[in-house]
């Protein structure tokens, strides 16, 4: 006789196998998305489905249309653009509110998870350190909101999107998050604002060649 996973494991699986192919855009950029029909593919009830799409929603990778269903969020140059924009002003501002201000133990954190980012040597590894570093960075600030606010914004799931499974640019990514930490650890505020903002600088470029090359729109 099978035996029935858990419903929270259950969601969890159905969550990951949903998310890794709107991460794949499979279907492409603005497809419908029906959840009876996923339902019925992955032979699953339909509440895991729901429940799959809210949080791909909330993330952002998805769009919710009014009795219309869910749509494979678009990542655009303007899209781009807009969300480095934004991350850039919340981690100067996080960085304002840290640099000088952290413990030992905090720092020595960071820099684990900047040497965590070195050794990366696939795109999965690289992306979970990557999140991982530059959410702690922000959260150092100890401001919950803006913790927050900064991993809504869906600015690492966009570059899954973009770089579809390539390590794009890792050395010099991974020298950047080294001169970001350098920088905390030596409390120099000028140097932290100048390495976020050729971070942030690079991952934009990286980002608005590839969908160049994608024709427009991801």
């Amino acid at each position: 006789m099978a035996t029935l996973l858990p419903r929270a494991n259950l969601n969890e699986q159905v969550y990951e196998t949903l998310r890794q192919r709107v991460l794949r855009r499979d279907p492409g950029p603005g497809a419908k998305l029906s959840l009876h029909e996923l339902a019925s593919e992955l032979g699953v009830s339909r509440s895991p489905v729901h429940h799959a799409l809210t949080r791909l929603v909330s993330e952002g990778l998805l769009t919710v249309k009014a009795r219309r269903g869910y749509y494979i969020t678009p990542v655009s140059a303007a899209t781009v653009s807009d969300g480095y924009e934004v991350r850039l002003a919340l981690e100067l501002h996080a960085a304002e509110r840290t640099v000088g201000r952290s413990d030992a133990a905090q720092l020595a954190r960071f820099r684990a998870l900047m040497e965590r980012s070195e050794e990366a040597i696939s795109q999965e590894e690289w992306d979970a350190a990557n999140a991982a570093f530059h959410e702690f960075q922000v959260d150092m600030a100890g401001n919950a909101m803006l913790s927050r606010f900064y991993r809504e914004l869906s600015v690492n799931l966009m570059m899954q999107v973009i770089r579809g499974g390539r390590l794009e640019g890792g050395e010099y990514l991974a020298r950047e998050h080294r001169a970001i930490v350098d920088a905390f650890d030596a409390c120099d505020l000028a140097a932290a604002h100048a390495a976020i903002r050729t971070h942030i600088r690079s991952g934009t470029q990286i980002a608005l060649e590839a969908i160049e090359r994608a024709g427009g729109v991801l």
